[in-house]
């Protein structure tokens, strides 16, 4: 027993060594390190607590070096993962990238050299050359394990690090939700955060949810909507506006960097539409990479702080789930509703997430033709002129169009660089203006930045001191009223529909009815409202008198925030997880039947060779594929008019089609067959 004992001392010591080597690869400074190590020791415990469980395998196995040298090489590999995501974003790596692994692979060789990915593959395969050396010539017990004395050490070892933990949460040394993750990864420790993300996904089901909860907050936050909504702009044709909403890829405004070496402006046009119609900052869940997310709140009016550290709900609960959204709710106003991305389909599964968010039709850059692209291999957002017109032209009636941009999108070379890029998209923003003004139809603009692009900087560089906060504007030919306000993405929408007074959609009341007056909140934790409100206190209140009026008033906006949270989480859970006792029991939103692109894609004739199928049609380009008993064959781009497949030979009872096609091969739709074809 004392043996097996001693032997647990040394696993916790190779635990707390491994912790510390993790966490310097992702602080990268020795200082850091210290600071974490010393100067937060109950976090570094902590850490090493909860590391310390899969170490006690080493317990119940004679191959106890290599079994220890297999762990250790794992925990090296994460912390090292997380230390190079950490080089191109500031968001630290999460359970949820685990489900990104093709989109990464996919776009390796965008931020990383060929000499890099070498060397990257290099270093796994020495990683299993390792391993398989560890199991071959590290030494193995030759005395059997004694079952009972290993359960036993094992046991209380296992007694000790959940109570630790326990202990940890319950004093508040470790926290459970997270409002910034890469602050919390500094905080709390890669390995406590990286689990958490791992195990904490989705909504927590509140504690007070029942139906009469449901049906209290639907009293009193959505149906005091409903009674105001008699003003809401006839249905009828060009009396409602078309609405466009722009997600522009890691788009802000360069001069709220102190630091900024770019001296002349590279978004004028951009600024004149911020000073000239309603604008302000806009607050989003992430920095540096998740574009889906700020996607996701600004679409569905939901809170993602809400969701598990790091989660991407596109790719956990909608991917079986249908979900109410700006899309749905505007098709109940009789818009018609698309969506359009310059780049893959695939990308973070939106080829079947807008499907279950409602959208009629999704453009991705697999329907997009003269695609034209930057020196880091994204498309440039010019493009997107075109197609937001097509969708215009498309139908009868209002539009409702979401549109994601790339162009933005990293890596970058330099500063200097980005600034280039945004400048373009800059230009693209006043070619758009111009061509939907041209139209002479009442329309409404939104645009705003998805996330800060991954730059090395601090919240402290910034004029506004946030690294969680880009711009938006709506641009109008309505005459809407030129307002400056701060929302966060999540309110975004909601905000629109206020301003052309429209009250549709569930989220979106709920959060209308707090954006009005005294209720105007932006969603802050109450920690920072106390702290705000105190600050705000000290420097105004000149009287006893007016000192204790305001502490009162700023309490009961307190309780209303808090309020504002717990009915938000209450109703996003209600209609993710729950009972959708909002909705009578059952959603009324069900997964639609997307098409693919505005103009369809043509397979007319076929002339079958001898050595090769050539496929005549309309509409083809580079990503249409011939598929030969719904199996791809090799199809190099010929014309719009034209596909041919090389060296094949066919019978001719084959059934041939063509389809659009990404890099990751996934099929996307087919092309409709000409009469006879």
């Amino acid at each position: 027993m004392k043996k097996t004992w001693i032997l647990l001392g040394k696993i916790f010591g190779l635990v707390l060594l491994l912790d510390l080597v993790i966490e310097l690869l992702s602080r990268k400074s020795l200082m850091g390190l210290f600071h974490y190590g010393i100067g937060n020791f109950p976090v570094f415990l902590a850490n090493a607590l909860l590391l310390l469980p899969p170490f006690l395998l080493i317990l119940f196995t004679r191959r106890k070096v290599f079994t220890a040298g297999i762990l250790v090489i794992i925990g090296l590999v994460m912390g090292l993962i997380n230390g190079v995501l950490l080089v191109f974003r500031t968001t630290p790596f999460t359970a949820s990238d685990l489900r990104l692994v093709k989109y990464a692979i996919s776009l390796l060789n965008t931020y990383l050299t060929w000499w890099q990915i070498v060397l990257g593959a290099v270093g796994i395969v020495l990683a299993l050359i390792l391993g398989v050396l560890l199991w071959r010539l590290a030494p193995v017990d030759s005395k059997p394990i004694c079952l009972r004395n290993s359960l036993c050490v094992a046991g209380v070892a296992l007694l000790v690090s959940w109570g630790g933990l326990h202990l940890a949460i319950l004093s508040g040394i470790l926290a459970l939700h997270f409002g910034n993750i890469g602050q919390a990864y500094q905080d709390y420790g890669f390995v406590y955060c990286f689990s958490n993300s791992l195990f904490h996904t989705g909504i927590a089901r509140p504690s007070d949810y029942d139906k009469a909860t449901v049906a209290q907050v639907e009293k009193e936050d959505l149906e005091t909507i409903e009674l105001e909504a008699g003003e809401t702009y006839s249905l009828s044709e060009y009396q409602t506006p078309n609405i466009i909403m722009i997600q522009l890829e890691s788009f802000f405004d360069p001069m709220l960097w102190e630091n900024n070496p770019v001296e002349k402006d590279p978004i004028p046009f951009f600024r004149y539409l911020m000073e000239h119609f309603p604008s302000g900052y806009l607050s989003v869940p992430s920095v540096g990479a998740g574009t889906a997310n700020t996607e996701f709140e600004c679409i569905t009016g939901m809170n993602l702080d809400f969701f598990g550290p790091g989660e991407y709900p596109y790719k956990t609960v909608l991917q079986k789930t249908a979900c109410e959204s700006m899309a749905f709710d505007m098709k109940n106003l009789g818009y018609h509703t698309h969506a359009i991305h310059d780049n893959e389909a695939t990308f973070y599964d939106r080829h079947k997430i807008f499907a279950q968010l409602g959208f009629d039709d999704f453009t991705p850059i697999e329907y997009m033709y003269d695609v034209e692209r930057n020196p880091t291999g994204w498309c440039k957002d010019k493009i997107l002129v075109e197609e937001i017109e097509k969708a215009l032209d498309s139908s009868v009636g209002q539009d409702f169009i979401y549109t994601i941009s790339v162009q933005g999108h990293g890596k970058y070379p330099s500063f200097e660089y980005y600034c280039q890029q945004i400048h373009e998209m800059d230009g693209f923003v006043k070619k758009l203006v111009r061509m939907l003004n041209a139209r002479k139809e009442p329309m409404v603009l939104v645009m705003y930045g998805d996330h800060l692009p991954g730059f090395e900087w601090t919240a402290d560089e910034m004029k506004n001191k946030s690294l969680f906060q880009t711009n938006y504007v709506i641009w109008n030919n309505l005459n809407l009223p030129v307002q400056k306000r701060d929302v966060e993405s999540y309110q975004l929408s909601a905000y629109v529909q206020e301003l052309l007074n429209l009250h549709e959609g569930t989220m979106f009341c709920f959060h209308q009815k707090y954006m009005r007056g005294e209720n105007d909140f932006s969603g802050e934790s109450t920690e920072q409202r106390t702290k705000a409100m105190g600050e705000q206190t000290s420097e105004e209140s000149t009287d006893t008198e007016s000192m204790f009026a305001e502490e009162e008033e700023n309490g009961q906006n307190i309780d209303q925030n808090e309020t504002y949270l717990s009915n938000m989480q209450l109703l996003e859970y209600d209609i993710l997880y729950g009972d959708q006792e909002v909705y009578g029991g059952t959603s009324p939103y069900q997964t639609v039947k997307m098409e693919f692109g505005i103009d369809p894609i043509i397979q007319k004739s076929t002339y079958l060779g001898k050595h090769q199928v050539i496929v005549f049609g309309s509409g083809f380009n580079s990503y249409s594929k011939i598929f030969v008993n719904g199996k791809q064959v090799d199809t190099p781009y010929w014309t719009e008019k034209r596909l041919i497949a090389p060296n094949l030979t066919l019978k001719g009872d084959e059934e041939i089609t063509v389809r659009q096609v990404g890099r990751d091969k996934v099929p996307l739709g087919t092309a409709r067959k000409a009469p006879g074809a």
